[in-house]
């Protein structure tokens, strides 16, 4: 006996265009896919980035605050006490100045050595990076000390320094016009640009510095310090 099959037994599978479309979709959703984990992984990369960049600005400014907090005032029986800055002059991505000397106490002496705990400080840009220089108190005319080569020690702050700016306030400025040196937006373009002054007869320690660090890809960033009172000198 022959058994008849169901008539609805043959079924009709995917035709080659529709194979096809489902395959461009996938792909267009694989794509899809891959550009937003791809912009989501150099949004994170970027993110990071830019962290690194603020914490290393915030580090060198720290470094900054501490060094001018444990400054040395003028002695009249320290040879070798010095306090000279100037403003830069030009870019720093092609400078090579020293900007900031001053000396400082407070360097702490892990290991006790028989050591004293005085350093000179000097900032330098060198080609769009900010170094800190350093070297221990040593008992020889500053002129002889090279603190950016073999006396000192160099700690590189920051990279991609576009403009460093230096302003001081004397106390002069205080006595003539008084309080107007410190009001207004721009209150600090009629500080002097170099200390010490020869003009103003300014010496000794400014009672104040104001430091502009233009960054590239980061902009101009300002700190203002003031000096502690019993380091100031009448000038």
């Amino acid at each position: 006996m022959i058994l008849k099959q169901p008539s609805n037994f043959n079924q009709r599978g995917f035709t080659l265009l529709e194979v096809m479309i489902a395959l461009v979709v996938s792909a267009i959703i694989a794509v899809m896919a891959f550009q937003s984990l791809d912009a989501a992984d150099k949004g994170a990369t970027r993110t990071n980035e830019v962290l690194n960049d603020i914490n290393k600005v915030d580090r060198a400014w720290q470094l900054i605050a501490a060094d001018l907090r444990h400054i040395v005032p003028p002695g009249s029986n320290d040879r070798n006490w010095v306090f000279q800055g100037k403003t830069l002059d030009g870019s720093a991505e092609d400078a090579d100045e020293t900007l900031l000397v001053f000396k400082r106490r407070g360097w702490v002496n892990f290991s006790n050595l028989p050591r004293s705990d005085l350093q000179l400080i000097g900032y330098r840009i060198l080609d769009g990076k900010l170094w800190r220089d350093f070297a221990p108190e040593y008992n020889r005319q500053l002129s002889d000390i090279d603190l950016e080569e073999d006396d000192g020690f160099h700690q590189l702050l920051l990279e991609g320094v576009e403009d460093f700016q230096l302003r001081f306030l004397h106390q002069g400025a205080v006595t003539s016009r008084g309080k107007s040196v410190l009001e207004g937006r721009e209150f600090t373009e009629d500080w002097l640009q170099d200390w010490p002054d020869a003009t103003t007869g300014a010496t000794g320690l400014p009672l104040a510095v104001e430091i502009t660090i233009k960054i590239k890809g980061v902009g101009s960033i300002a700190r203002l310090f003031a000096l502690p009172e019993q380091f100031q000198t009448q000038q």
